[in-house]
């Protein structure tokens, strides 16, 4: 028995097509390697991101080789967005490459990965019900007496990703409790599941009612995989997650999704560089080109402390 997968292989136990795999794998959300000019996976590997296990197995993913350690590098832990992957795509083609390490931890394990130094920027979805805000007074919270910044990614829509056509006609949160449904959740810590857990105790719903609430994914994209397959009925993401699955989508919500870095990080070329790209027109166009994203605050430093 072959020690790896081929990318057929893989593709074959995803239930995917072969086209959908090397997407996944550009995009960093499942790790591979080359032997020759074939595409190689770790079974263990896909076991984990079949699982939605892959953010704690594998922690950070380098998009650019490890010849050239001389390049800039930024750490990222935060919250899953396409468009998070999509700027450090644009960082990796800057006058001087960035090299990046993604873990999407959430939004809670980002703030903290930055109080502890592990990470150069966090990105975060938190809604605070009392300030009526997203973000800030966590950040104050997480991080307090320590000079950062925080800036707009985008502006987004979260809700229902479903198989196309709606088979069971969900509406809204209360619909995950219908008998037989399978739901898959978000990870502990991560600003789609506290969403959800604060709707469910507003609502008076107990965890038990809903089959699969134990059951977590990393990203919204491993969501969007999840229902394509057959695995689960439901899940909440992002409406680009459905649409590049050819996937329905059912909004529930829109959202602030930020950036936050320390002072010192603000200071430096490489964050200079990253809002350069930021406000860049060929990076907004790019934005334009997904489904569900708001840009109007793109670029806009909204604290800076």
């Amino acid at each position: 028995m072959s020690l790896t997968l081929t990318a057929a292989e893989a593709a074959k136990i995803l239930k995917i097509s072969k086209y959908t795999l090397y997407e996944l794998v550009k995009r960093g959300e499942i790790p591979a390697h080359h032997i020759g000019r074939q595409l190689r996976i770790d079974p263990a590997v896909l076991n984990h991101y079949l699982h939605g296990t892959l953010g704690t197995h594998i922690s950070v993913h380098s998009d650019i080789p490890s010849e050239t350690p001389e390049l800039p590098i930024i750490r990222f832990v935060g919250s899953h967005d396409p468009i998070v992957e999509l700027l450090f795509e644009f960082l990796k083609h800057t006058p001087v490459p960035i090299k990046s390490s993604l873990s999407f931890k959430g939004s809670m394990d980002g703030l903290i990965a930055l109080y502890r130094g592990e990470a150069e920027i966090s990105g975060v979805h938190l809604w605070d019900e009392l300030s009526k805000d997203y973000n800030i007074s966590f950040v104050k919270h997480v991080i307090p007496g320590e000079p950062v910044r925080l800036v707009n990614l985008v502006q987004r829509e979260q809700g229902f990703i479903v198989a196309p056509g709606n088979p069971l006609q969900l509406r809204n949160w209360a619909d995950i409790t219908l008998e037989g449904l399978h739901f898959i959740n978000r990870q502990k810590g991560s600003g789609t599941r506290l969403r959800l857990d604060a709707y469910l105790q507003a609502a008076k719903i107990s965890p038990g009612q809903i089959l699969g609430y134990e059951d977590e994914e990393t990203t919204h994209s491993g969501v969007a995989c999840l229902v394509a397959n057959g695995q689960v009925d439901v899940g909440v993401g992002v409406k680009a997650a459905a649409q590049r699955l050819g996937l329905d989508f059912i909004p529930l919500f829109q959202e602030r999704y930020d950036l936050v870095c320390l002072g010192k990080t603000a200071k430096t070329d490489v964050w200079q560089q990253l809002m350069s790209v930021l406000r860049s027109s060929g990076f907004i166009q790019a934005i334009h080109q997904q489904n569900g994203y708001d840009t109007s605050l793109t670029g806009k430093v909204l604290l800076d402390v």
